[in-house]
């Protein structure tokens, strides 16, 4: 590998700590969401997603947004909408973490239920646009058959029902963490991946440094 791809790659494992810690330090503060029972919706009101239709939506969720960044005319229910699920998919480690979407006692799961309903929302304001929507409702038809004809669909778990508001980020429940093994075991195999790249470099920057002297 060249210095500029090994310096590349210690950028990228940067990144990801940074992403990582980032997440870590902002999860504490999260946001709890106002329903209507707790206050006034002060975004866009996001209905909530059952269990068993999770998985149906994220199999389009690269499509939704995609066409979302292709409408030729937006409005604001958009662009918040799109921008919740942005955020929000950011804040739920963006759906990496084995047992996000299966397992309810996922620490990730409640973020996974809110940036997927708000993919649900961002599809469903797009079919009510004015103009030529018709891949919006093809999309929709389809999430639809998948549902109906999925034997999980009424699958419900304690995030189910469970509305949110766009203008509040919905972080992982980190209370869970230490008794979910799949993400004690996948941010344990981050860090030390993390940690022995950033390791590799520093000795690569140590040796570069003596041969320079030795020279």
């Amino acid at each position: 590998m060249t210095g500029r791809g090994k310096s590349r790659k210690v950028r990228e494992w940067r990144s990801l700590l940074i992403a990582v810690l980032s997440i870590l330090v902002v999860a504490p503060a999260r946001a709890h969401h106002q329903g209507p029972n707790d206050g006034p919706i002060r975004g866009v009101a996001i209905p909530a997603i059952s269990h068993g239709e999770m998985s149906v939506v994220a199999r389009y969720r690269s499509q939704i947004l995609d066409l979302a960044a292709r409408q030729p005319v937006t409005d604001p229910i958009l662009r918040r909408l799109a921008g919740f699920v942005s955020l929000q998919t950011f804040a739920c480690f963006w759906g990496l973490v084995p047992g996000s979407l299966s397992d309810e006692h996922s620490p990730f799961n409640e973020c996974s239920h809110a940036y997927l309903a708000g993919v649900r929302a961002l599809l469903a304001h797009m079919t009510a646009m004015p103009g030529n929507q018709s891949a919006a409702k093809d999309i929709g038809a389809r999430i639809d058959a998948e549902i109906a004809g999925d034997p999980n669909r009424n699958v419900v778990c304690s995030n189910s029902s469970e509305a949110f508001d766009s203008a509040d980020v919905i972080g992982p429940d980190w209370q869970l963490a230490p008794m979910h093994v799949p993400t004690v075991l996948t941010f344990s195999a981050f860090f030390i991946l993390a940690a022995a790249g950033l390791a590799a470099a520093g000795r690569r920057r140590l040796f570069r440094r003596t041969a320079s002297a030795a020279s």
